[in-house]
Order: structure tokens, then C-alpha cells, then sequence
């Protein structure tokens, strides 16, 4: 059953606290990794049989149920090879079987949506200006007429919106949410300048229900959350009806990891293309400066890459080892936005592959 919301309470920037509570009410009793066969789809396996040393990834789920360690962790996946070989969720089991909220995750399946657009023929180039596109969202400033899908999809637009500041005003501004984020002044000519921001996904999403005739939920559930048998979720959406693009959507974590395994098979999901080769290759090659952003994943060395939200949500893609981790953390505690070296988890695991 598909679930839906349509205010954030826990929005892409974290600017909600926890209560005070502190790591020694959070953590179980180590209980080992084993994932449960629940005749959802996935194949489980064992470390030994896809080529671990088990030893070296059991430690690494030894030190994640720590209690003096990682106190905002909540879960941790590992795929190989298409099967799911370790699964522990160190404060409740349940987290197993919620949705989770992604976070700015989301902006990496905005990206792909954008891809299948791309794919069906709905977008002819990542160059279209999206004054082609939405143009009753601009106003009259000329310069603005100049920013492209591909400057959005970039964080290049030019745009002044500061996360802690103008996201949560996103969400509970009246009329559209795309006038919201077009109105804000050009910092600086599209194109020229890296500058991350909630802003220029929700353009996105506005671009992908303008050339679809859906909202970006909608979309999603017809060509790729439907595709890859995810149902239970919750996509928030604004009060114009637009779904967020970058923070909304909330996944259970076997989800998550349905989304990275059929990114490390280049597209492919039981043997259906969802997304084509072409556009992921695009996706995950660098587009900004520094040479770690592509369209909404981060890039790292090895042509590995991510989809990440705040906190420490994360679909981490290892494509030379055939692996996928899928990280889930609390971002909304006040133990910290994110635990000391809780990302060399995700080191540690493709280090146990033997």
C-alpha cells in the first residue's frame, strides 16, 4: 500500500532535535547479520558463499552495535552479487519493515526519473532551458531564462537558497513551490559555479510532472518504484501538489537496496531495463569542479558512487565488486548529524570482499 504525505516534519536540511536521549537507550545486544528469507524478493545468502571474509565484515557489525561508537546508526545492508548477505539493525527491529526517510537521497531518484524522461523521448536534452518547460514559474528576470535542466541537475543554476534557511520556508510556502525557488535572485551566471541546494531539485520534480503530466510520485510509481516491487513508501509532497525532489521520499531499507541493486546492474532489474546505460554513465560522471558530483551522486574514486542524505542515509554503489551498502541513521537526534567515521563502514565492508 502506497503511502503518502504532504507535509515534511523531518526535512532535507535535519532541522529537527532529538530529546535528550543518549546512546546507552539506543543500541541492542550485538545479534549477529544474518538476513531473514521473508519472500520479498530478495535471495539471501551467507559472506563465505559471495566471497567475504566473513570475519572482517562480522567485525564490522560488531563495531556498529557498539555503544560507545556510531550512536546515531540504525542499519546497515550488504548485497553481492545480487543477494542480500548482511542485515542488522542495532536499535529496533522493526526499522526493518518502516519506511525510512531518505532525505536528500531522494534527489538521486529525482535524477533517475529525469533519466527515464530522457530515455521515453519526454526530454530531449538535459540543455533545454527550463523556462521552455515552466515558464509560468519565472519571472521577469531575463538572466534566469538561461538556466537548463542541466544546470539544475548540477547545482548550478545561479540561484540564492541557503538550506537552513530557505528549505523549511519551501515547505510551507503558499502558492507554488517552483515561484518559490525561481524568484530567488542569481547569485551568479548558470553554469559557472558549484552551489548545493534543496532549490534546484524541486525545478526538477516541476520539469518532470510538466513533461509527464504526473506529479514525480506518480511517475516514480509507474516506471520505477512499481517496476522494482516497491509499494510501501510515503513521498511528501508541497502544497501546490508538487512531491519534493529533494528530501520527500521515505523507503524501507530492503527498498533502498532494490534501488542499488539495479544500479549496479548498469539498469537492469529481473531482467527489465528501468534506466538506460547511457543516461547512468552521464549521471555518475563528473559535472561540477571538484569532480565529485555528478546528477544528484556524489562520485568517488574507482567510479564508485552514492546516493546520500543527511545524516547518513546512503545507497552506496560498488560496481568492481559487484556490491551494494545501504546505510540508515538517525538525522534528527541531538547526539550529532552524523556519527564520527560512520562512512568508513562503508570502507571496511568492500575491504572484507576477498
Amino acid at each position: 500500500m502506497r503511502l503518502v504525505r504532504s507535509v515534511s516534519w523531518a526535512i532535507g536540511s535535519g532541522l529537527l532535535c532529538g530529546c535528550g536521549i543518549t546512546d546507552q537507550d539506543l543500541k541492542l545486544a550485538y545479534g549477529g547479520h544474518a538476513p531473514e528469507l521473508l519472500g520479498d524478493g530478495w535471495v539471501v545468502s551467507t559472506p563465505d558463499a559471495e566471497g567475504f571474509d566473513a570475519a572482517r565484515l562480522d567485525a564490522v557489525y560488531r563495531d556498529l552495535y557498539a555503544r560507545d561508537r556510531y550512536p546515531t546508526a540504525q542499519g546497515l545492508l550488504v548485497v553481492r552479487h545480487g543477494r542480500l548477505v548482511a542485515e542488522a539493525y542495532v536499535r529496533d527491529p522493526l526499522d526493518r519493515d518502516r519506511p525510512h526517510h531518505l532525505q536528500s537521497a531522494t534527489k538521486s531518484v529525482t535524477a533517475l526519473l529525469t533519466g527515464i524522461l530522457w530515455d521515453q523521448g519526454l526530454l530531449a536534452s538535459v540543455h533545454t532551458p527550463l523556462y521552455e518547460i515552466i515558464p509560468e514559474a519565472f519571472d521577469d528576470d531575463p538572466a534566469k531564462r538561461a538556466i537548463t535542466v542541466f544546470h539544475a541537475l548540477t547545482m548550478q543554476t545561479g540561484l540564492e537558497f541557503d538550506n537552513d534557511v530557505n528549505t523549511v520556508r519551501l515547505v510551507y510556502s503558499k502558492g507554488s513551490s517552483l515561484e518559490y525557488v525561481l524568484h530567488r535572485r542569481l547569485t551568479f551566471a548558470p553554469g559557472t559555479a558549484f552551489y548545493y541546494h534543496d532549490g534546484n531539485p524541486q525545478l526538477v520534480s516541476g520539469a518532470i510532472q510538466a513533461l509527464s503530466g504526473m506529479t514525480e510520485e506518480a511517475f516514480a510509481d509507474r516506471h520505477l518504484l512499481g517496476p522494482l516491487g516497491i509499494h510501501d513508501y510515503w513521498w511528501e509532497r508541497h502544497g501546490d501538489g508538487l512531491s519534493f525532489g529533494a528530501f520527500g521520499l521515505w523507503l524501507r531499507p530492503r527498498d533502498m537496496a532494490k534501488i542499488g541493486l539495479m544500479l549496479v546492474q548498469d539498469g537492469v532489474f529481473e531482467d527489465r531495463r528501468l534506466v538506460s546505460s547511457e543516461w547512468l554513465a552521464e549521471a555518475t560522471e563528473p559535472h561540477t569542479p571538484d569532480g565529485d558530483y555528478g546528477y544528484y551522486f556524489w562520485l568517488f574514486p574507482n567510479d564508485d558512487f552514492r546516493a546520500e542524505g543527511h545524516g547518513g542515509q546512503v545507497i552506496h554503489v560498488d560496481g568492481r565488486n559487484d556490491l551494494v551498502v545501504v546505510l540508515i541513521a538517525d538525522s534528527n537526534s541531538d547526539l550529532g548529524a552524523l556519527s564520527p567515521g560512520m562512512y568508513d563502514l562503508i570502507e571496511r565492508v568492500a575491504a572484507a570482499v576477498r
